[in-house]
């Protein structure tokens, strides 16, 4: 993909373009830093679309299911 230009607003706030958000995977939350002086966007995925993926159906352990899904929240709550 070539480059493409955004505009920043006066509070900060810069769209990204569709097709970017796209190619990456972007969706409501991203994590934000800064490598050697440039801003680095990395998705985040969807805690539940995260935990969906955990969930078993017809389960035969309950209990190791419900610890999973608690270790997997967990660590979604750390990473915000």
């Amino acid at each position: 993909m070539d480059p493409l230009t955004a505009k920043v607003d006066r509070k900060g706030r810069i769209v990204i373009p569709a097709e970017v958000r796209r190619e990456v995977g972007l969706s409501k939350r991203v994590r934000v830093k800064v490598e050697k002086g440039r801003v680095v966007l990395e998705p985040i995925e969807d805690p539940l679309k995260s935990l969906e993926k955990i969930v078993v159906k017809g389960t035969s352990n309950v209990e190791r299911d419900i610890r999973r899904l608690r270790r997997a929240a967990e660590c979604k709550l750390l990473e915000a």
